[in-house]
């Protein structure tokens, strides 16, 4: 079996999945991304096709950090995450967002991927406007366009109500 990098955590997304597929979507992601990637450090956004992981894509979004001076711009987002975002957010930096909750939750450790050079997942718990606890697991995968520059995140997020809710 092969070890998770550095600072990945084993998510619990439970889901209908047919027997024996990887159930967590981080994991399924980050799996993509290495297949993608083949013998390179990074892949490249070009490398990125969304029906190729068409479950995963809506929980989807990409930012783009080259020459953002530390404030990313929002590229490309998946339905589910455009859902909760609510609004045009394709082009506008991070910063503009506010607080998201989920979307800040996953872009809260941006900074240690950038750092790291390498995938980060995270899970955890927050409660929404109303009280309701919902429990989250994120991923986000480095991205290059030449190969060693980190230009971009693809990233992904998605949540389930607490059993304690």
């Amino acid at each position: 079996m092969e070890k998770n990098p550095e600072g990945l955590d084993q998510a619990v997304v439970r889901k209908e999945m047919p027997q024996g597929m990887e159930r967590r979507l981080v994991l399924r992601l980050l799996a993509y991304w290495r297949e993608i990637r083949g013998d390179e450090t990074y892949p490249t956004f070009a490398d990125v096709d969304p029906a190729k992981i068409p479950d995963i894509w809506p929980h989807c979004f990409v930012l783009e950090t080259i020459g953002t001076e530390g404030d990313p711009i929002i590229r490309a987002v998946g339905d589910e995450i455009a859902l909760r975002l609510q609004g045009v957010v394709v082009g506008r930096r991070v910063s503009e967002l506010g607080n998201k909750l989920l979307f800040s939750v996953t872009i809260d450790y941006l900074d240690q991927v950038l750092d790291k050079r390498a995938p980060i997942s995270h899970g955890g718990e927050f409660s929404q406007d109303d009280g309701t606890k919902l429990l989250y697991r994120s991923i986000i995968l480095p991205m290059s366009d030449d190969g060693e520059t980190i230009s971009g995140l693809l990233c992904a997020a998605n949540c389930r109500k607490s059993k304690e809710t």
